[in-house]
């Protein structure tokens, strides 16, 4: 019940935190910068964002590591190994290292950065789907679980293509937006996983 808890505020937390430091760094825009930028080595709230995504990541790799000691089905296990590999990848790694501020400044840090979110995402992403399918008995949960998953891969499938040159001067190009609902419509299965389960 503890762990569920936890869980729930780290997601609710992860969407919240952003838009309360986008306060104190002048020029950030929700609609055209990813959220790693607020963790930026330029941003002035870097060190906030950053220790939030490893407590984050913590939060995740361990909450999931204890719904599967309880629960040992197949997709559970499933589940929790794709939140784990989340936490650690999106979160720890890319809070311990920082991308640059503008994307064409690339070094060791941003590589890392963006190849374990990468990694990341391709792991959070198919979750709901996973969540549908092992809650297919309970129709309300399921029909939500894979209605999440269809919009953000949706939404994924425009924060990719937002960086292409063709979209820029589109709606497409808002990637920040699209990573945000990206990730809020991960986390709604998963807070309804975590109090079902």
């Amino acid at each position: 019940m503890v762990l569920t808890i936890v869980f729930i505020i780290t997601m609710c937390v992860d969407n919240i935190l952003p838009f309360i430091l986008a306060i104190f760094y002048k020029g950030y825009s929700h609609k055209r910068m990813a959220l790693s930028v607020l963790g930026s080595k330029q941003s002035p709230v870097k060190w906030i964002y950053n220790v939030w995504c490893i407590i984050s990541g913590v939060c995740f790799a361990t909450c999931s590591i204890a719904m599967a000691i309880l629960n040992t089905n197949g997709l559970t296990i499933a589940i929790a190994v794709l939140l784990s590999i989340y936490g650690v990848a999106c979160e720890i790694i890319s809070g311990l290292f920082p991308l640059n501020e503008k994307r064409e400044d690339i070094d060791l840090s941003s590589k890392i950065h963006g190849g374990f979110s990468a990694i990341g995402f391709m792991c959070l992403l198919p979750v709901p789907l996973l969540i549908g399918i092992h809650y297919i008995t309970n129709l309300e949960v399921s029909i939500i679980s894979i209605s999440c998953f269809a919009l953000a891969m949706l939404f994924f499938c425009f924060f990719i293509m937002g960086d292409k040159d063709k979209y820029k001067n589109t709606i497409i190009a808002y990637d920040g937006i699209w990573q945000r609902l990206v990730l809020l419509f991960c986390y709604i299965p998963i807070i309804f996983f975590s109090i079902i389960l």
